[in-house]
């Protein structure tokens, strides 16, 4: 790893407790500094941030979610869940998406370029399902 990058995710994880807590505060102050913690996108989906164990009850039962899909590093889903939904959205579409709605959100170079691998490889499995599924009619 490049000493450059080393630092990045050094600072990434002595960030991140802080940056947690900061979150949580403007989720609960109210006015023009309030922060809701997600975004309804359609009757499917919901965007936002990863959320707490104690936020899981209130999702399932209020929001009906079942999944969640997330791009955070292993470290900062020590009190957070996971799961997946299907858009058929290239990898600069979802993030176009994603920063329509939440307009704080940056998406690193590093995360665009998992985001596109991940794309490709779940569209390639898809086209070969496919296949085989028509194949064998």
């Amino acid at each position: 790893m490049a000493a450059g990058t080393l630092l990045e995710a050094g600072l990434a994880r002595v960030l991140f407790y802080p940056t947690l807590l900061y979150t949580l505060f403007r989720g609960r102050v109210p006015g023009p500094a309030h922060r809701d913690w997600y975004h309804r996108i359609d009757r499917t989906v919901l965007l936002g941030a990863l959320p707490l164990r104690s936020m899981t009850r209130r999702l399932v039962e209020d929001e009906n979610v079942r999944g969640v899909i997330t791009m955070n590093e292993e470290y900062e889903t020590r009190f957070l869940c996971n799961s997946a939904k299907v858009y058929n959205w290239s990898p600069e579409e979802a993030v176009g998406a994603i920063t329509k709605i939440r307009s704080h959100i940056y998406i690193r170079p590093g995360q665009l370029e998992i985001l596109k691998e991940f794309h490709k490889e779940v569209t390639a499995g898809a086209a070969k399902n496919a296949t085989y599924h028509t194949s064998q009619r």
